[in-house]
């Protein structure tokens, strides 16, 4: 299936499958964009008995920790250990489901960068740039870059560091301790929403933007709307109502969140261009 048809696809709410044999597919033969990530060798040990441990870590998760405060019980250490074995455990699979990944640990998580082969009929590739901690209430963030080399943006990232927004947190599309193949599946489709969007000047399929002054310079009148309908366009939505709001106070507000200038710490642009130097998890 070629790129025109999956956002047609997206537009009528049919989302492709991203897994086992599906239309956006991590390339089974990418060229790795570095020698084989460091990953201590004293976590080996924690790859194995892999259901049992996300199964007990995700219970003690969800009963210590509300997703709405991002809190945590007396059992948080337990947490945090949970969140380590777990995500090592995955380390074989995220290998062979993206080649090339390459991983490195920190104190406080781990950071890997993947690259993800879109749709059958281009040639571009998305190198994903990921921070995942090991602490639940630490959000993860991520970057993508086309051929590892531009950035993805700045539609659909967050602002201003201009991070992938994939999602939306509170929807519980993936929550820490998920499968980071997951992860890596819908930062593919996001992807491929942004290769459409540049090939053909529409975003396909639904979309959260929460600023007025967002929606109308950045949307077009025939995508779904950013209030996240699945059904109106939004020309015929939240556009009228978008027009009739202090356009100069919304556009005062959005440029000073940094809406406008959205784009990656100097430290990822460098570990972009130099592949060294990450900075740590915690000071994103």
């Amino acid at each position: 299936m070629v790129l025109s048809e999956i956002g047609e696809q997206l537009d009528r709410n049919i989302f492709p499958i991203v897994e086992n044999g599906g239309i956006v597919m991590p390339s089974k033969t990418a060229k790795p964009l570095l020698t084989m990530g460091e990953v201590n060798s004293n976590d080996s040990s924690k790859r194995q008995n892999r259901s049992k441990t996300r199964t007990r870590e995700r219970a003690t998760r969800r009963k210590g920790q509300t997703r709405e405060h991002g809190t945590t019980n007396a059992a948080t250490p337990v947490v945090l250990s949970g969140l380590e074995q777990i995500y090592f455990s995955e380390i074989d699979a995220i290998l062979e489901a993206y080649p090339g990944t390459q991983i490195w640990k920190q104190e406080e998580g781990i950071w890997l960068l993947s690259i993800s082969s879109l749709v059958t009929d281009t040639m571009d590739n998305a190198a994903f740039i990921c921070a995942i901690p090991f602490l639940p209430i630490t959000p993860v963030r991520s970057w993508g870059f086309w051929n590892a080399t531009s950035w993805i943006g700045p539609r659909h990232t967050n602002i201003p560091d201009g991070s992938i927004c994939a999602f939306e947190p509170s929807d519980g599309t993936w929550l820490p301790g998920d499968s980071i193949i997951k992860l890596l599946d819908i930062y593919s489709l996001w992807a491929v929403r942004h290769l459409y969007l540049q090939r053909f000047g529409h975003w396909p399929g639904a979309q959260v933007a929460h600023y007025p002054y967002e929606r109308l310079i950045e949307q077009k009148d025939d995508e779904l709307c950013g209030c996240g309908s699945l059904f109106k366009r939004y020309g015929e939505c939240c556009k009228p109502n978008d027009l009739k709001r202090n356009q100069i106070a919304d556009a005062i507000n959005f440029i000073s969140l940094g809406g406008a200038k959205r784009q990656p710490p100097a430290k990822i642009m460098q570990f972009i261009k130099e592949k060294n130097n990450l900075p740590l998890i915690l000071n994103l």
